[in-house]
C-alpha cells in the first residue's frame, strides 16, 4: 500500500469526520418544551376486533440541545365496529432521534420508539403494555412551528396484537431565544 494512498484515505476521513460534526452541529434543534396536537387514523390488528377510526393525541415534550427529544403522549379513539363501540386511550412516553434536515425543502425526519399502557374499553376490556417504534417528518412552517406526519407500529405486548397509527399534528416548540441578553 502506497503512503500516497494512506494519505489520501486518512485525509479523506478527516474531511469526512469534519463535515459530519459540523452538519451535526448546524443541525442540532432548539432547546426547549414542546406541545403537538395531532388527528389521524387507529388501525386494529384484525383479530383485535376493534376496528379502524380517527384517533386525537397531544403529545407534550422536551427537545434537549441534541438531536435527542422525549414526549408524553396521550391518544384516544373512540372505534366503532359491528354495531360495538370500543374505546381506546393510550398514554406513552417516546424517545425522538431527529435526523438531519433536507435544507433545500425544510424538511426534518425523525425516528420514535416508546413504551406506555392501553386501556381498551368494549366487549373485551383490557389494560395491557405496549411499545411503539416508527417515525416521521417534520415541515418548518416557522422557527417555532412545525407540521408534523408520524407514523408507528403499536405492539400490544400482553395481548400480542400489532396496530398501527398514522397521524398529522403541527408541533409548537417554547424554547429559549438563540441570542438573548440579560438585562
Amino acid at each position: 500500500m502506497s503512503t500516497t494512498f494512506t494519505k489520501r484515505t486518512l485525509f479523506s476521513g478527516v474531511l469526512i469526520a469534519a463535515s459530519l460534526a459540523t452538519m451535526a452541529y448546524a443541525q442540532t434543534p432548539k432547546p426547549g418544551i414542546t406541545v403537538t396536537p395531532s388527528i389521524g387514523l387507529y388501525n386494529a390488528d384484525g383479530d383485535r376486533q376493534a376496528g379502524d377510526d380517527t384517533s386525537y393525541s397531544i403529545g407534550v415534550g422536551y427537545q434537549f440541545h441534541s438531536p435527542l427529544a422525549i414526549e408524553a403522549v396521550y391518544l384516544n379513539s373512540d372505534v366503532r365496529e359491528n354495531g360495538q363501540n370500543n374505546d381506546l386511550d393510550q398514554l406513552r412516553v417516546d424517545g425522538l432521534y431527529t435526523l438531519p434536515e433536507f435544507t433545500t425543502v425544510k424538511l426534518t425526519p425523525y425516528l420514535a420508539a416508546g413504551a406506555g399502557i392501553m386501556d381498551v374499553d368494549g366487549n373485551d376490556s383490557s389494560t395491557n403494555l405496549f411499545i411503539n417504534a416508527g417515525g416521521g417528518v417534520k415541515y418548518a412552517l416557522s422557527k417555532d412551528v412545525d407540521l408534523r406526519a408520524d407514523f408507528r407500529l403499536v405492539k400490544d405486548i400482553e395481548d400480542n396484537y400489532l396496530d398501527n397509527v398514522t397521524s398529522l399534528g403541527v408541533q409548537y416548540s417554547f424554547g429559549r431565544p438563540e441570542n438573548h441578553t440579560n438585562y
